[in-house]
């Protein structure tokens, strides 16, 4: 004896609303993002060439351990700025950096950013 009994049919899932959905939600993170922009230091490399160039009147040393040096004089990460300015206004144009030992990255990029802010035209950096 056979029963007649109702077939169930599969109901189909649209997958194109469920992609628009994917897509808008793609589309909000994007938008609603914030995108940030990488910035650079333009430095000149000191070089050994003949030498015949014009010494720099400033010279910062940057050490890994203790405060850096400032034309031989210790100088504070917070005093950089002002100690900078004094020689900016007795006409200095030129700097050079050196890292001694194992300087931390971010404390030369930091040292870097503020002399090329000071207004320094040239900015160098020698091993």
């Amino acid at each position: 004896m056979r029963l007649n009994t109702a077939k169930r049919r599969r109901s189909v899932v649209g997958l194109t609303s469920l992609i628009d959905v994917i897509f808008l939600l793609l589309l909000f993170f994007m938008l609603s993002s914030t995108f940030s922009r990488y910035s650079q230091l333009d430095l000149g490399v000191a070089g050994s060439g003949s030498g015949g160039g014009e010494r720099p009147k400033l010279l910062i040393s940057i050490m890994a351990q203790g405060p850096m040096r400032l034309n031989g004089k210790p100088t504070a990460l917070d005093d950089l700025d002002e100690a900078i300015e004094a020689y900016v206004e007795k006409g200095v144009t030129r700097a050079v950096v050196v890292p001694k030992g194992e300087v931390k990255l971010q404390l030369l990029v930091v040292a870097l950013e503020r002399l090329k802010q000071s207004g320094l035209k040239s900015v160098s950096l020698a091993n």
